[in-house]
């Protein structure tokens, strides 16, 4: 399976440089956004991110946009009323407080789709904030990240279940993608036979592992609970899942085997 990286800057650092956050609703229709983005084009505006989600049965496309006015003679409320014409209601524009750095301070709060609401992390405040546990909790901490993960996965099984109409080996696929699109890990389905309880599964990459490089043993409580709360869900078992190889000591994966409680 082929990945590439992908930027979601809800903060952008340019040192020096005039950067505007926009925010606008338009019509559906793609017409519209491509009016809206020749606007910027005729004043050589660049943009520096833009982010717009049109789901079905919803009749207008929200557009957060940053966009960079360095060196640039263009009248900034020009461009507004222009975009307003094509949106057809308000456009909203921010600067930064300070040159150079802005924060996406018009999108409150954020989605991953519809009802379903998304807390965003930095890998390493994530990771600092597992160390604190640890180094605070000591032996508590390992029980306490597992038993907190599960009840998490037990119910993120539960929620996509309402919308997914697949099963078996398809549905656990399907499923498994979650780790890699919430930048946990990126996951392979090694062995799957629903039926007998034999699922094997690789994640690369684990946010939570790297901490403990150079450890003798596998690391992972908290995605390991994550996912035996997740994986007893699709199955309908109570079952548990066990780490046997850990990039947190030194195999290229974190490799995992569903067993029955």
């Amino acid at each position: 399976m082929v990945a590439f990286e992908k930027c979601i800057p809800w903060v952008v650092y340019a040192k020096g440089r005039d950067v505007r956050e926009f925010y606008f609703a338009i019509p559906g229709d793609p017409r519209h956004l491509k009016e809206a983005l020749e606007i910027f084009a005729k004043y050589h505006v660049n943009i520096v991110y833009i982010s717009a989600y049109s789901p079905p049965g919803v009749d207008r496309l929200p557009v957060f946009l940053y966009a960079d006015f360095t060196d640039l003679d263009v009248d900034v409320e020009h461009i507004k009323k222009e975009l307003e014409r094509v949106a057809g209601n308000k456009v909203y524009i921010r600067g930064p407080s300070i040159k150079g750095f802005i924060m996406n301070e018009f999108a409150f709060p954020l989605y991953a789709f519809q009802d379903a609401r998304l807390v965003v992390l930095l890998e390493r405040d994530f990771q600092e904030m597992v160390r604190g546990i640890y180094e605070k909790s000591k032996g508590f901490a390992a029980v306490f990240l597992y038993h907190m993960a599960y009840a998490g996965g037990k119910f993120l099984v539960d929620y996509l279940l309402e919308r997914l109409s697949l099963k078996g080996k398809e549905l656990i696929e399907e499923i498994l993608k979650v780790y890699q699109i919430s930048g946990w890990g990126r996951v392979e389905l090694v062995e799957c036979d629903p039926q007998a309880m034999n699922i094997v599964l690789r994640l690369y990459d684990s946010v939570e592992c790297k901490i403990f490089r150079g450890s003798k043993e596998p690391a992972s409580q908290l995605i390991r609970g994550h996912l035996s709360g997740l994986l007893s869900g699709l199955l309908k078992a109570d079952v548990r899942v066990m780490e046997t190889k850990c990039i947190a000591k030194g195999d290229p994966y974190c490799e995992f085997h569903v067993e029955r409680v």
